[in-house]
């Protein structure tokens, strides 16, 4: 059996002759410290850190490392036509974001809605600082930062994608493809600050679902091109997802997300499966269970990164209750277990994770979210090595 016919087993909710494993494809990067110190472990040249400036920034593993940690999925990209994204469209009169360096040595990043993001020295990502809102919601703040109507972009290449998503299933591959439309993250980690995005939810909830509506039109008008180029080509597609949960239960009461999100990440799935016949993953960290219902009523595939150290996500009791209507992918703890425990440790996880969620098929083994820096690669290599042995069916 190779990888694309094991992962496609996993979502069939059938044992294959061992379970699926995953890194590098979604949220399941590696910092390039990690991705060094593995590839010394394995004898390996780090081709992948080429160019990666700094020792947290993620990546994902070259081939031969992918190979040896038995992955059995590839990322592919949609890949750009070459030249202006829409011919029709004039050059732009100005280059935005606009970037400064600050006196400090931080990193600045000015976009032309008004939202700022800042990268301290020394630091390898750049955080979200200022709203493109900062004054309130309103309609003609929508329309400033959401202009009615987007023309769509025709950006992506069909054969270029295409040929690259063939290349993979050749080799026997699963092939992923990631083009995600998040209505709450994408309105509150740029349009509105955190905080702003709870009060108006409280005071102004209407308005804050035309916000999202408003993003969802233009997110649409970006990804119409992209599945036009990828078709029915790719295996699963990472394709919506909301970060609605912290790590001890839901930041935002399920009768909320029912009410206002659920209808918006219905519309995202309705579009999808318009679209491609891939399987369709859903990312949420954290406390997520409440919602796993509601989120198997949309057509939801998969949940990734299924962060069972959180809150109220058992993974014998999430198997038990939902393992026959949807796929989990991930499950190894990024927070404490592989940062901080022993490769003893790990190893004894990796088996409870595959006795809990593997039976009939239906798991995805991989990290909870991306590997960070100060991650021993012992740890990393100890829990694919596990995986890969105890993981037979």
């Amino acid at each position: 059996m190779n990888s694309r016919e094991r992962v496609l087993a996993a979502f069939a909710h059938r044992e294959a002759d061992r379970v699926p494993v995953d890194i590098g494809t979604s949220d399941t990067f590696l910092a390039r410290e990690v991705y060094e110190g593995l590839a010394d472990l394995l004898g390996l040249e780090p081709t992948a850190a080429d160019g990666v400036w700094h020792p947290g920034a993620f990546l994902t593993p070259d081939e031969a490392m992918l190979e040896q940690l038995g992955a059995d999925v590839r990322l592919v990209g949609a890949i750009a036509k070459p030249g202006p994204r829409d011919a029709a469209e004039p050059p732009p009169q100005e280059q935005w974001p606009k970037v400064e360096e600050l006196s400090d040595g931080t990193t600045q990043w000015i976009h032309e809605n008004g939202a700022v993001y800042r990268r301290p020295a020394g630091v390898s990502d750049a955080q979200h600082y200022l709203g493109a809102i900062r004054g309130g919601l309103t309609p003609s703040e929508i329309d400033r930062v959401f202009p009615a109507s987007p023309p769509p972009r025709d950006w992506a290449d069909p054969a270029g994608t295409r040929a690259a998503i063939a290349e993979r299933h050749q080799a026997g591959k699963a092939v992923q493809c990631n083009s995600i439309i998040m209505p709450v993250t994408g309105t509150a980690g740029g349009i509105l600050d955190f905080s702003s995005w709870c009060l108006e939810l409280a005071t102004q909830p209407d308005l804050l679902c035309r916000l999202m509506d408003r993003y969802l039109e233009h997110a649409f008008a970006s990804a119409e091109s992209f599945y036009r180029a990828i078709g029915d080509e790719p295996d699963v597609v990472y394709g919506l997802g909301d970060d609605v949960a912290s790590q001890a239960a839901m930041w935002m009461s399920p009768v909320d997300y029912r009410r206002h999100v659920k209808p918006r990440h219905a519309a995202i799935v309705r579009f999808i499966k318009a679209r491609t016949k891939a399987k369709i993953i859903f990312h949420c960290c954290g406390a997520c269970r409440p919602i796993l219902p509601d989120l198997i009523e949309i057509g939801v595939d998969a949940l990734n990164p299924t962060q069972t150290s959180a809150g109220n996500m058992d993974p014998f009791e999430l198997k038990r209750d939902f393992g026959d209507d949807i796929v989990f992918w991930g499950g190894i703890d990024v927070i404490e277990l592989l940062p901080r425990r022993s490769a003893e440790d790990v190893a004894r996880e990796v088996k409870r994770h595959i006795d809990a969620l593997a039976p009939g098929g239906g798991y995805i083994l991989g990290p909870s979210h991306i590997i960070q820096r100060h991650t021993p690669p012992e740890n990393v290599l100890a829990m694919y090595k596990t995986a890969l042995e105890y993981g037979v069916y």
